[in-house]
């Protein structure tokens, strides 16, 4: 049943925010500006353990050029746990954004392009080893796993939630995904946020990046060409122009970064598996993207890279 905006608000109320007035809404949760230069983040699917590991890894965060989110304090008003954290500069990218295609998208992808490469400047944090990713308990990646096995290890569990009957062939291409990502060399660490939205890019009036939020849901230590892949699909889901724009960034991260254009589709296959359910859980029943994913399986492209 979806939560009323009533609902939330009165958890606020409970801890003596009077006012606040909802910024976002998401599958993590739902954000109130407070006043004061704070705003409280509703979390609900997170436990207090996660949160303040979650509070460790942004006190750990070093070496990105720009503002990231800071937990003040937390709290549990009632059935959900709140964080108040600092309020940061900066619109979401998306409500400023040219469409794909139009006068000035390129330096929307120009922006995106920076976030993800700086990102791939920085070590992966210590805390990495402790932090679980999506609706998962156990840590990802704790010490002495390589990336190739937990990735490998988390696609076969998000498959295992997966309904096989909407690709072609997928259990065929499941195990050849599996194989393909096996082969891959060993990156070394690097912070993975793993959920590089517009949402998540704030921007200032020149499309510049100046803040990036909401690290956790699937933030790990990993390969930056993992993160580019994702972010290439997630900057525009739902578009029905979605290949076009997934490859009119891999074809940026190529030229800018040097990423290979195979390795980027393989890491989406996997991403797609591996966010195909995350919404199951959501109290506002929003769309799975379980159909996104079983489109991308049965394009041609991902056919013939799955076929070798």
């Amino acid at each position: 049943m979806p939560l009323s905006d009533a609902f939330l608000q009165e958890q606020l109320h409970l801890l003596g925010f009077r006012d606040p007035d909802q910024l976002a809404i998401g599958m993590q949760g739902a954000v109130y500006r407070l006043g004061d230069e704070k705003v409280a983040k509703i979390w609900f699917h997170a436990g207090e353990t996660e949160l303040r590991t979650l509070a460790e890894l942004y006190a750990e965060l070093k070496g990105l050029p720009y503002r990231t989110p800071k937990i003040l304090s937390l709290h549990r008003p009632g059935p959900y746990w709140v964080t108040v954290e600092e309020e940061l500069p900066g619109v979401p990218l998306y409500e400023v954004a040219p469409e794909f295609g139009a006068p000035g998208w390129a330096r929307v992808r120009d922006c995106v392009v920076e976030v993800v490469e700086a990102l791939a400047q920085v070590e992966a944090p210590d805390v990495l080893r402790r932090t679980s990713v999506l609706d998962e308990t156990d840590p990802f990646r704790p010490g002495g796993v390589s990336w190739r096995e937990a990735l490998t290890g988390l696609v076969r569990r998000r498959a295992a939630r997966f309904d096989a009957r909407l690709v072609d062939d997928f259990d065929a291409k499941l195990e050849a995904l599996l194989r393909l990502l096996a082969e891959l060399k060993e990156p070394e660490p690097r912070l993975v946020h793993g959920d590089v939205t517009a949402g998540n890019i704030l921007v200032d009036d020149d499309l510049r990046p100046v803040t990036l939020l909401d690290f956790g849901l699937l933030t790990m230590a990993g390969d930056p060409v993992f993160e580019a892949a994702a972010t290439a699909s997630v900057m525009d889901l739902w578009s029905p122009r979605v290949r076009e724009i997934e490859a009119a960034y891999d074809a940026a991260f190529a030229a800018g970064l040097g990423y290979d254009a195979d390795q980027l589709l393989l890491y989406r296959c996997a991403y797609s598996l591996i966010i195909a359910n995350a919404h199951d859980d959501d109290p506002y029943d929003r769309d799975s993207h379980a159909p996104l994913t079983a489109k991308l399986f049965n394009s041609p492209q991902v056919a013939a890279l799955l076929s070798r």
